[in-house]
This record gives C-alpha cells, structure tokens and sequence, in this order.
C-alpha cells in the first residue's frame, strides 16, 4: 500500500473512531448554552464523517448528492462558526475543550478555516466518484475526505481533552 493510500485509510479510520456514535451523546450529560451548541455540531459533523467514510470504504453506494450535503454540513460548522462557539474560558464540565485553545488561538482559529476550505473542496469533487480525477491536480475525493479526517484530528489531538 502506498503512503499516500496509507494516509488516507489512517486518516479515515482516526476521523471514524473520533466520531463514533455514542462518544458524543455521552457527553451531553449536563451540557448547556454554548457548550452544548457546540458539543451539538460534532454530533451533526460526526454523522456527516460517517455518512462519507461509509461510501469510500463500500459499506454504502457511492452517492454524489448526499456527499455534497454531507460537505455542506462539515463546512457550515467551520471557520467562524466553529470559532464563535468557543468563548475565552468555556471550558467548564462537560466541555472537552483544553485551555490550549485560547493560548494558540490563531492555531485553532486556522485549524477551523482549514475545515471550512476543505470541506468546500470535498463538494467540489464530489461528482467525480470515488476513483481518481480524471482531471490533472485535482485530488479525488478519498484524497479529500482524508485531509478532512486529518484537520479533525489534529484539532482533536491539540484541543480536546482524553477521554478516559
């Protein structure tokens, strides 16, 4: 497998298994105003990941219109709208969101953009299948949807607090 074949499966599975279903319901408990609102929209980018990562691993048919919707969603809940839901200090129980994001704003404020712009990119592509573009330099949507995963990630990994 190449390493760029190996990226996308990596960031596939990493985006699935930080968007599994029942995680974020369970954080719920207790959540209110902001908090809430944002713990909401990952539940809602959750099940647009998973909508998409059940096409490009077969578990689903492959199906143009819902991949733009589900693109739609993950960019709707990025750049500023994912910034606005978090105010300096929000961080109270149940919020899962470290104190390291108002210490790297402009990291965590670029991380979101990058959610925004490639989700974007995700439904520009998504009417040319799961195989490779057929046009040069333009990346498949497997490509996409692995730099989707990764932007996750990575904000996952630097902002959001280990689950036990």
């Amino acid at each position: 497998m190449s390493l760029a074949k190996l990226s996308v499966v990596t960031a596939i599975v990493c985006g699935l298994w930080l968007f599994s279903a029942d995680a974020p319901v369970e954080a719920h408990g207790g959540a209110k105003g902001v908090v809430k609102q944002r713990m909401d929209g990952m539940v809602e980018m959750a099940k647009a990941m998973k909508t998409v990562g059940g096409m490009i691993r077969g578990k689903t048919p492959y199906d143009a219109a819902a991949l733009a919707r589900a693109s739609r969603m993950l960019g709707g809940h990025g750049g500023s709208a994912l910034t606005d839901l978090f105010p300096e200090g929000s961080v109270d129980a149940p919020s899962e969101a470290k104190p390291e994001i108002w210490q790297d704003w402009a990291d965590f404020q670029a991380l979101a953009d990058q959610l925004e712009a490639r989700a974007a990119l995700l439904g520009e592509v998504s009417g040319n299948g799961l195989g490779p573009s057929a046009e040069a330099g333009v990346p498949s949507v497997r490509e996409v949807f692995g730099m989707v995963g990764k932007t996750c990630s990575s904000c996952h990994e630097k902002y959001r607090l280990k689950k036990d």
